[in-house]
C-alpha cells in the first residue's frame, strides 16, 4: 500500500487499498501469516477512543467507517465524489449508461439485451435441473482449494488484542457461510487458465488467485459487519450480528481491521492493475451505501437506480474479483477472456441480489438467517416492490415515504404478494443469469467454466 502512517491511514482509509497500513514492518498476509500485526491492531484499537470516520462518540459512533472519499457540499451534507460509477481507473468497463434508459457495457434490463429469441441455457423453475453437461456440485470442483481459506484468514487476522481478534474472526470461526465468492474466484481461476490441470499449480499464478479469493471474502465479511451496524440488524447467518455480541465500536473497528489486512495481502500480489481494480470495488461498496442512504424521491421508483445500487453493494465485488482473477491469470484487461470474466461477475452479482430481494418476501426469517422483510423495514424498495408498483399505484406513496407510517410494511407485503412483482423480479434475475451464462460460454470450455454455469442455477433456485 502507498502513503499514510499513523492511525488515520487505517481508520479513515482502511477500505481504500491505496491507503493501507505502514509501520515499517514486513507485509503481513498469506505469504507471512506469523509476522506481527500488533501495531496495525493498536492503530485501529486506538481509534475507538478518539472516534473514527468522523462519527460522534456514543450511540451509532462511526457507523460509516469506510466512507473515505467523501466531499462536503455547500449545504454541509456528505456526498460521495462521483468518479463515473467508481470506474475511472480505465481498467473496467462502464456497466451503466450515462443517462436514464441508456445501456452501458452490460445490459441491465431485458430490453437492453441482445439475445431475445435465442434458446435459454437455464431453466431453474421449469425442469429444475442443471444445464446439460454442467456439474451438479460446482463447489466440489474447488473444494480442496477452498478448504484452508478460513484457517489462512484467521492466521492473517491474529493480533494481541483478544476482543478485536475474536470479533474480526467471528464469521470465519463460527459461521463461514457458503464461501460463495471464493468459490467463484477459484472456478474463474481454473476457467481462465491456459495450463493443463496437471501443471495448474506450477509457478505462483494459481496461489495468487487463491489469495485473491481470500481477499474477496475478507472484504465481503467486513462489509457485512459494517452493514449490520448501519442497518441496526440483530442477526446474520443465523446468529447474532457482531455488533450485538460486542458493541458498535468494536464491530466497526473489526470491519476496518479486516479491510486493512485485506489491503496488505492485496499489495503482496504485486500487480498494480489488480490493486486498482480491487480498490475500485471497495469504492463501489461505499457508493452503494451512500445511494441507499440518500436516494432522491423520484429515483426511489426507478428500476435502473435500484440496479445501480445493487451493483455497487453486491455485484461490484464479484465483478471486479472475476476480472482481477483473469488478469492474474495472464490475460490483458481488455482481452476477450477478461471482459467475459467481468461480464460474468456483473450479471451473476445482480442475479444473486435480485433473488435475495425476492426471498425477503417469500421465505421465513429462520430460513434466511436474517429478518424477513428487512429491506422494506429499512425503507428500501427492491425489484418485487418496484414491479408491483407498476400495476398497483397505491404502493407509490408508501415507497416515497419509505414505508414509515404504521401499517405500511404489512400493506407492502400484501400488495407485492397479490401482484406479479415477485414473478417479474424472478424474470429479471433469470435475464441476468442468462447473460452470465453466455459470458461463461466465452471462456475456454472445461469443467470449471461449466461449473460457473451451474452456480447460476444454484443462485436462481436457492431458498436461503
Amino acid at each position: 500500500p502507498s502513503g499514510g502512517s499513523s492511525n488515520n491511514a487505517v481508520c479513515g482509509g482502511a477500505a481504500a487499498c491505496g491507503g493501507g497500513v505502514h509501520d515499517g514492518s514486513p507485509g503481513v498476509g498469506f505469504l507471512d501469516p506469523n509476522a506481527s500485526a500488533s501495531r496495525h491492531a493498536r492503530a485501529l484499537w486506538d481509534c475507538e477512543e478518539g472516534g473514527f470516520g468522523g462519527g460522534q462518540r456514543g450511540g451509532r459512533s462511526g457507523v460509516a467507517p469506510f466512507l473515505g472519499r467523501v466531499g462536503m457540499q455547500a449545504g454541509g451534507e456528505a456526498e460521495l465524489v462521483d468518479r463515473e460509477n467508481a470506474h475511472g481507473v480505465g481498467l473496467l468497463q462502464e456497466p451503466f449508461g450515462k443517462g436514464k434508459g441508456e445501456r452501458g457495457a452490460f445490459p441491465s434490463l431485458p430490453e437492453h439485451g441482445n439475445h431475445q429469441g435465442e434458446p435459454a441455457i437455464l431453466d431453474p423453475w421449469g425442469k429444475g435441473t442443471f444445464p446439460e453437461g454442467c456439474p451438479d456440485d460446482p463447489f466440489g470442483i474447488v473444494a480442496e482449494e477452498i478448504s484452508p481459506f478460513a484457517d489462512s484468514i484467521k492466521q492473517v487476522l491474529a493480533t494481541d488484542h483478544p476482543i478485536l481478534e475474536e470479533a474480526a474472526k467471528h464469521f470465519f470461526a463460527q459461521r463461514q457461510g457458503k464461501q460463495f465468492r471464493p468459490t467463484i474466484v477459484m472456478l474463474m481461476a481454473k476457467a481462465c487458465s491456459t495450463k493443463s490441470a496437471e501443471s495448474l499449480h506450477e509457478g505462483d499464478t494459481y496461489s495468487k488467485q487463491a489469495m485473491l479469493g481470500q481477499i474477496t471474502e475478507m472484504i465481503h465479511v467486513a462489509s457485512l459487519i459494517h452493514d449490520d451496524v448501519l442497518d441496526e440488524a440483530d442477526t446474520r447467518r443465523g446468529g447474532e450480528a457482531v455488533h450485538k455480541l460486542y458493541s458498535n465500536k468494536v464491530a466497526v473497528i473489526a470491519g476496518d481491521y479486516l479491510l486493512a489486512r485485506a489491503s496488505v495481502v492485496l499489495a503482496q500480489l504485486h500487480d498494480n492493475e489488480v490493486t486498482e481494480i480491487m480498490s475500485t470495488a471497495l469504492e463501489s461498496l461505499v457508493q452503494g451505501e451512500i445511494m441507499q442512504i440518500r436516494t432522491a424521491s423520484d429515483d426511489l421508483l426507478d428500476m435502473v437506480t435500484y440496479l445501480r445500487k445493487s451493483y455497487h453493494k453486491t455485484a461490484s465485488l464479484i465483478c471486479d474479483a472475476c476480472k482481477s482473477c483473469a488478469i492474474l491469470g495472464g490475460h490483458a484487461h481488455d482481452s476477450e477472456i477478461a471482459r467475459a470474466a467481468e461480464a460474468y461477475g456483473f450479471h451473476l452479482g445482480l442475479a444473486y441480489q435480485i433473488i435475495d430481494d425476492v426471498l425477503d418476501f417469500t421465505v421465513a426469517s429462520d430460513v434466511l438467517g436474517k429478518p424477513a422483510m428487512a429491506d422494506v423495514s429499512l425503507g428500501l424498495s427492491t425489484a418485487p416492490v418496484l414491479y408491483a408498483a407498476q400495476s398497483n399505484p397505491e404502493l407509490v406513496p408508501l415507497i416515497k415515504r419509505k414505508f414509515k407510517n404504521p401499517g405500511d410494511i404489512d400493506a407492502a407485503l400484501r400488495i407485492v404478494l397479490e401482484s406479479d412483482g415477485v414473478d417479474k423480479a424472478k424474470a429479471l434475475a433469470l435475464f441476468h443469469a442468462e447473460e452470465a451464462a453466455r459470458a461463461a460460454s466465452r471462456l475456454p470450455e472445461g469443467e470449471a467454466s461449466k461449473g460457473l454455469t451451474s452456480l447460476l442455477h444454484i443462485v436462481l433456485s436457492r431458498n436461503s
